[in-house]
């Protein structure tokens, strides 16, 4: 039977009508019957021709329901397209041409919808009269009827470029022969058209500049841009300033024709009265930043840029008012619901960017955007922001050039009697403090002293901002021989807004403090118990959100002074509070309890031995947390119409919270984990399908392998091919965590590893082929593979040529640590037993050996023999020539350490 001779049942249509009524209906247990309804009837065969039957009479169903259809039918379409039989499809095709001229606005906008999912679900080759009758649409003289041809052609497009790069790409050349169109499109009569058209160019380019290269002609749509440049459109504007950003985003070279006009718009568009435009334009400033040609383009417009941007770090009426419930005495207050949601803590591991022990990683710091220093965050990315940040990214290219400049800005609005501006000018000294230290140095006392001062505005705005620009200079303040002056009263003052009555400024002042602790570490040592005592008072004091900057700074306190923290007196003041909250927060599901548990794992790892009186209660509830939340993933993958998928995140709280105790513990630790299950619960853990899961999982394991093996060994052959898929360099720090475990396991195993070797080396030379991931996952996996080799060098040492290289590049700049211990051990093994393999590559060698600061006498002995055995080998006359090649302090370091 023909599909458009098809007719309904009645009681079938009926009750489609009457769900599609109801949806409307305001009312949740109404809508939660209407979604189990639909998701029934999407099962019917027929059920998207009764939603075309619906859509083409007009006449017997209201506008809202025939809107409605089409929505759903795109829903349908969207989840069961394979399923649909083809004459279906054609005709919602011709329908879908058809209602393009349908007299109902929602109508119209539900079927440009329609046609935008049929064309990611299919594609545009099996539907070639689409493009062509829509064209047609646009030229017509019925703008309604353009518009929405337009809004179809946009979707299309959008569609077509989000398939790009994936397995379902496809090359259509009407698709991009309308790319092109639109670029003639910027300049068109109807302001609708020429916003849609540049909104979706600059996608274009963002997204997918390279493959839109061929069909993309930059200079004409540079061109078309110049055309519209004065639009009276707030929005076209908008887009405009959003189109020369991603010109210098994406460093096409056509910008460069018009780059004097541009920066002169651009100069113009920041100062603009309408904010959006102004910030978008300010996007610009902070794009130029990252070239490496930036001091080249922008020298010439430098002395008017700067003051606009100072201008532009003023507080708006708009921040202002978002602001105006937290600028006085809020402390009585309970925190909003906009305060209590999830908050980014800092990064509580230990950096493997900055200590010498190479191990595994947990995640990085927030951003610029992020800090609590500029603004609450919910305000979000503001003019004023963006300015900052601009002045930033600009001084680090310019350094010290800018202050002749902004020198006497800054101390304009310092000077100023309106706090606002003061406070800007407070705002440009602080962002400025990395590109410009040099220059700033001679001023900095003064100005140091200037801002604690400020420290006691009465203004909160300024005391919030003064404790970020300080945090800035806590370089400067620790050196010596500031420090002897500055210290202390830098501390105290920040100890003493961490009671201030503006809880803005109490997280301020603890952000600040972190940074102060981070920057002093033993420098905190004397000062231990004064720190205590205000961390101590903030207990009595603080809401929901001042408790989480609370336990960050408690764990940054436990990272800086160490052990030194593992002291009776200390401890009786530090746990007491912390445990109060643990015992007394029943649901780990909350976000001050997930800090909490951050902050107890920091703790944890300083107190070592002391944290065992404390340790059983942590240890059952991160127990009770994993085992629960295993099962019901569990419960889940088994029964998904049954069951919801949990949240893991305090399931990963739960393994770092392990991870701090075993570090901290060590074999205190161990009784814990054998009389408990937790390593069957890791065997979930470590093949999570979150990477965030296996992280931690992963660190957590590697320890345990270095507490109590023997307690593992009778599983581990369960678990390293979990391992082994591990090592993915797609999830960098998960692939590093994982790395590291092969490592202990090596040790551990020695040449019992051997089964896996082959697998693990697979992996290893892959990950070794292209370093382009973050510099420790390298690192991890060159000692790794050289520790491999140290235990399986039968299997390693014939790929010795093409791992020799990366793996002395990588681990050239690790700090001395066990684990390159034993990684350079393997690596000497290999090259005894292959030396003709490491000859192309010797010079990495010798740099590599030569980072050692403090090397053990027997591998200084295994490398001298080495170094000697190559020189001996090549002869006087050729290692002369060899030897030549070095940088003078690469032979001075060979000297010192290997007498060659």
């Amino acid at each position: 039977m023909d599909v458009a001779e098809w007719t309904p049942h009645d009681e079938a249509l009926n009750s489609i009508i009457e769900v599609l009524r109801d949806s409307l209906v305001p009312d949740s247990e109404i809508q939660r019957k209407v979604q189990e309804k639909i998701i029934m009837m999407q099962k019917h065969p027929d059920f998207a021709n009764y939603l075309l039957y619906i859509l083409r009479n007009s006449q017997a169903y209201e506008e809202h329901v025939r809107a409605l259809s089409a929505i759903i039918l795109k829903n349908n379409v969207s989840t069961t397209y394979d399923t649909i039989p083809i004459p279906v499809l054609n005709q919602m095709k011709q329908e879908c041409l058809h209602l393009m001229l349908d007299s109902s606005k929602d109508v119209r906008a539900s079927i440009t919808t329609l046609i935008g999912t049929l064309i990611w679900k299919g594609n545009v080759s099996s539907w070639p009269d689409v493009i062509p009758y829509l064209c047609n649409l646009l030229d017509s003289s019925d703008s309604q009827v353009s518009e929405t041809a337009l809004m179809a052609l946009f979707k299309i497009c959008e569609e077509y470029l989000s398939k790009r790069g994936t397995e379902k790409e496809e090359s259509n050349e009407s698709l991009n022969a309308l790319v092109s169109k639109f670029i003639t499109l910027v300049s068109s009569d109807r302001t609708v058209i020429r916003r849609d058209s540049i909104k979706l160019l600059n996608q274009a380019m963002q997204d997918n500049s390279a493959t839109t290269k061929i069909h993309f002609d930059s200079k004409m749509y540079l061109n078309n841009l110049f055309q519209v440049i004065e639009d009276d459109d707030i929005e076209v504007q908008k887009l405009v300033c959003q189109a020369f950003c991603t010109f210098m985003e994406t460093r096409d070279v056509a910008i460069l024709s018009q780059i004097h006009n541009i920066i002169e718009f651009m100069l113009q568009k920041t100062e603009h009265e309408e904010t959006e435009v102004a910030l978008q334009a300010c996007e610009f400033w902070l794009a130029t930043a990252k070239l490496t040609t930036c001091r080249d383009i922008l020298i010439p417009y430098i002395d008017r840029l700067l003051p606009i941007l100072l201008r532009n770090m003023k507080y708006s009426e708009y921040e202002l008012d978002a602001l105006r419930n937290c600028i006085g005495v809020d402390e009585h207050l309970d925190d909003k619901p906009d305060d209590i949601r999830p908050f980014n803590m800092r990064n509580s591991a230990r950096s493997n960017e900055d200590d010498s022990d190479l191990g595994y990683c947990n995640g990085e710091g927030d951003s610029y955007e992020q800090t609590d220093a500029i603004g609450e965050p919910y305000i979000g990315w503001t003019l004023r922001k963006c300015s900052a940040a601009s002045l930033d990214a600009l001084s680090l290219k310019f350094g010290d050039e800018m202050l002749p400049v902004l020198f006497p800005l800054i101390r304009e609005a310092l000077n100023s009697g309106d706090f606002l501006i003061k406070e800007s000018g407070i705002l440009a000294l602080g962002a400025i403090a990395d590109g410009c230290m040099n220059g700033l140095k001679m001023c900095l006392p003064g100005f140091i002293d200037y801002l604690l001062n400020c420290m006691n505005s009465d203004h909160s705005l300024v005391r919030v901002i003064t404790c970020w620009t300080l945090s800035r200079y806590m370089g400067w303040i620790m050196e010596e021989p500031t420090a002897e002056h500055y210290f202390i009263q830098v501390m105290t003052i920040l100890l003493k807004h961490f009671l201030d009555g503006n809880k803005r400024l109490q997280r301020a002042a603890l952000s600040a403090f972190c940074i102060f602790q981070e920057e002093a570490r033993l420098k905190l040592v004397p000062y231990i118990d004064f720190v205590l005592q205000a961390f101590l008072l903030c207990f009595k004091k603080y809401k929901f959100r001042s408790y989480l900057l609370l336990y960050d700074a408690i764990g940054v306190l436990a990272q800086s002074v160490g052990n030194n923290l593992n002291k009776l007196e200390y401890i009786n003041l530090l746990l007491p509070p912390l445990m109060h909250k643990f015992n007394s927060t029943e649901d780990y599901y909350d976000e001050q309890f997930m800090a909490l548990m951050e902050c107890l794992s920091n703790v944890a790892i300083a107190l070592e031995g002391g944290f065992l009186p404390y340790a059983e209660v942590i240890y059952s509830r991160c127990l009770l947390i994993i085992n629960e939340t295993v099962t019901s993933i569990q419960c889940y993958i088994e029964n998904p119409d049954e069951f919801e998928l949990p949240d893991r995140d305090p399931m990963c709280v739960a393994h770092d919270m392990l991870l701090g105790m075993a570090i901290g513990l060590k074999t205190y630790f161990v009784k814990f984990v054998t009389n408990s299950n937790l390593l069957q619960n890791m065997y979930y853990t470590l093949q999570d399908e979150m990477v965030q899961v296996r992280q931690p999982a992963l660190a957590l394991y590697g320890e345990l392998i270095k507490l109590c093996f023997d307690h593992l060994n009778s599983t581990v052959h369960e678990c390293i091919p979990i391992i082994i898929e591990n090592l993915d360099k797609r999830y960098d720090i998960a692939c590093n965590n994982a790395a590291w475990v092969i490592g202990k396991l090596c040790i551990a195993m020695g040449n019992k590893i051997e089964p896996y070797a082959n697998q693990i080396l697979e992996r290893f030379l892959e990950i070794m082929q292209t370093m382009n991931g973050i510099k420790t996952m390298y690192q991890t996996v060159a000692i790794s593979l050289c520790t491999l080799g140290l235990v399986c060098p039968d299997q390693v040492m014939p790929h010795l040529s093409v791992i020799l290289r990366p793996c002395c590049q990588a681990m050239r700049n690790v700090g001395d640590c066990e684990e390159k211990d034993m990684g350079f051990r393997g690596l000497c093994e290999l090259v005894v037993r292959n030396p003709l393999a490491a000859v192309n590559d010797f010079i990495y060698f010798c740099d590599a050996v030569a980072s050692w600061n403090e090397i053990r006498s027997d591998l200084k002995e295994t490398v001298t023999n080495i170094l000697i055995g190559f020189k001996n080998h090549s002869g006087e006359g050729n290692w002369s020539g060899f030897y030549e090649q070095f940088p003078p302090l690469l032979k001075m370091r060979l000297n010192k350490l290997y007498g060659i």
